[in-house]
């Protein structure tokens, strides 16, 4: 049964966007290279990203998802490198210090709940973050993103999901979300080097993340310009 929607956490947001740095949360697997790989058969452990981060210095470890675009570009599950452009353009206010990377596959829910979550909620609460933008890999960790986003908004920091897997995360019930329309598990925000898409569905997350509304509602968006099979513009296909 899906989550009452009257015990899901959600702090209104009190900035506007360009007011607000934001964080990045994934339960893809996505750590930096010198960093120890997470245990793919269950892992409860977090790994800190710097700011700073360049993009290919990040890689991801987990087996139970198709990530072979995400090793090619990162953004489609971590978009750092579209984050920067905002803050760039001024539509945010920066990107915060600290992000955090996380193997959603967990055979341990007690200690996911009582102890990973609100650890790493702490950790962003210690950051300078007044925003989150949650990504996930496998169906699993489109569960576990939630019980994360869940915590970090009761730190009072307002967060926004970027679902792939709808029907995994509504039965979690984040405190926002937003669902692109037939993206698969490993696209979170399209294709590999496929910038304008990925910045389109950020800046759609960041829609959502603005929003006034109750908690629990998942918007799905469809890219109809995008052909979600080969990630390239429609109108670009030959035939």
């Amino acid at each position: 049964m899906p989550m009452s929607k009257r015990c899901i956490p959600y702090t209104p947001r009190n900035r506007e966007l360009k007011d607000t740095t934001f964080a990045l949360i994934t339960t893809a697997g996505v750590h930096l290279r010198d960093q120890e790989p997470f245990d793919v058969n269950g892992d409860n452990s977090s790994r800190l990203i710097p700011g700073d981060v360049e993009s290919n210095q990040l890689m991801v470890t987990h087996e139970h998802y198709d990530h072979h675009d995400a090793d090619e570009d990162i953004n489609c599950v971590f978009p750092i490198d579209r984050l920067r452009e905002l803050a760039a353009e001024g539509i945010i206010a920066g990107v915060a210090t600290k992000h955090l990377g996380f193997m959603g596959y967990t055979q341990n829910f007690r200690d996911l709940y009582e102890r990973a979550a609100p650890e790493m909620a702490r950790t962003i609460l210690r950051s300078n973050a007044g925003g989150v933008i949650l990504t996930a890999g496998c169906p699993l960790c489109h569960r576990v993103v939630c019980a994360i986003a869940r915590e970090v908004e009761m730190t009072g920091i307002p967060t926004v999901l970027i679902t792939v897997s709808l029907e995994q995360s509504r039965q979690a019930g984040p405190p926002r979300a937003i669902a692109p329309y037939h993206f698969k598990l490993g696209n979170s925000l399209g294709g590999p080097h496929q910038k304008h898409l990925q910045r389109e569905v950020l800046l759609d997350a960041l829609k959502r993340w603005e929003a006034r509304e109750e908690p629990g509602q998942i918007a799905e968006i469809e890219y109809p310009e995008y052909d979600s099979s080969s990630w390239q513009p429609i109108d670009l296909q030959e035939g």
